[in-house]
């Protein structure tokens, strides 16, 4: 489960299976907690596919930190799908 990035009390990963069968997303889930379900977010059309735990303060959020990174984001899905390293991205 490659962590893409983190802002704050947000951690964006992929499953590594995700990669391979689905385009594109990101799961998002706040960092405490362990009764938490994660977000689902498509990279390209920025279309929430499930909200998981996160408020509609949070969703909107981690929707405009995707939104400002996408380019960026969709990269670092990319090595994941082509088993590259990658390094965690600091939102800001």
């Amino acid at each position: 489960m490659p962590k893409i990035a983190v802002y704050k009390f947000l951690t964006f990963f992929i499953f590594a299976y995700d990669a391979l069968m689905e385009p594109p997303h990101l799961h998002i889930a706040k960092e405490k907690g362990n009764r938490q379900r994660s977000a689902k977010i498509w990279l390209e059309t920025l279309k929430v596919a499930d909200s998981g735990s996160l408020s509609d303060k949070e969703l909107n959020t981690a929707l405009g930190l995707i939104k400002d990174h996408q380019k960026q984001l969709i990269e670092a899905f990319d090595k994941v799908k082509n088993g590259e390293k990658i390094v965690t991205i600091k939102l800001k």
